[in-house]
């Protein structure tokens, strides 16, 4: 596939900065007692209460010695948790 011409490139790098400033309304903002809070503010400590919820299953279920590097294992479960809240109330 041959290259693009310099034209379309220097058309697409304007076109995609002129459209840039609409972009920044976009997140979602909550009002708690008068201070504003992004959502995914709030996404992360719904994720944090569900990790932990889930910690407590695990170790409770006496399963937390067969997990492998925990660190790594319970930052991929926060992370889980906190995308699947954005996606669970924000996807439109």
């Amino acid at each position: 596939m041959p290259p693009a011409p310099r034209s379309s490139l220097r058309h697409l790098a304007v076109t995609a900065l002129a459209f840039t400033p609409l972009l920044t309304g976009c997140d979602p903002i909550f009002s708690i007692d008068g201070a504003f809070f992004p959502a995914w503010l709030l996404c992360m400590l719904g994720g944090g209460f569900m990790l932990g919820g889930i910690r407590w299953t695990v170790y409770r279920l006496g399963l937390e010695p067969f997990i492998g590097p925990r660190v790594l294992v319970y930052f991929c479960v926060y992370l889980t948790c906190t995308l699947g809240l954005w996606l669970g109330f924000y996807h439109r």
